[in-house]
């Protein structure tokens, strides 16, 4: 994980991103107004055009929802209109979750048909922790240990 940079940070929220893994991690936390969500959603919206420029295969991007409260529906419906537009917009986007099952936000997000019925298919877990859903993802990018230690030697 130490190849994260921040690009927005207010607080304890955060968005990060690994530019050669071509992954941004998102760290929503607590009660979100209205303004740091539109905050947050501008940094995610430029880190997901500057990736999407290389033409990447994929783009991950991990929402880590252990500590984010439930939102008030006004924020949640700006949500569920940006993240539609960002499942439309940029295709090689595939996202994974973290938090538990019964998290107030993923129960939120879990309700969204529109956005599992069209792209549910780059939805592709919820995870107990960032390190599970890191691992996953690594795995399935073909990331081994040995090639990411390698590379930190080089840099």
């Amino acid at each position: 994980m130490s190849e994260y940079v921040t690009v927005h940070k207010i607080g304890d929220r955060e968005i990060l991103v690994d530019i050669r893994k071509k992954r941004v991690y998102a760290k929503p936390q607590g009660f979100i107004s209205e303004a740091l969500f539109r905050y947050g959603q501008s940094a995610l919206d430029a880190v997901l055009a500057i990736l999407a420029v290389v033409e990447p295969r994929h783009i991950d991007y991990i929402l880590d929802m252990r500590y984010c409260e439930a939102l008030p529906e006004e924020a949640l419906s700006l949500w569920k209109e940006k993240a539609l537009e960002f499942a439309s917009k940029y295709p090689q986007v595939h996202t994974v979750g973290v938090g538990d099952a019964d998290s107030p936000f993923w129960l939120q997000i879990s309700q969204w048909k529109e956005l599992f019925e069209a792209h549910g298919d780059r939805i592709l877990g919820v995870f107990q922790t960032r390190e599970k859903a890191e691992t996953f993802l690594d795995e399935l990018r073909g990331f081994s240990k040995r090639d990411l230690m390698t590379k930190q030697k080089e840099s």
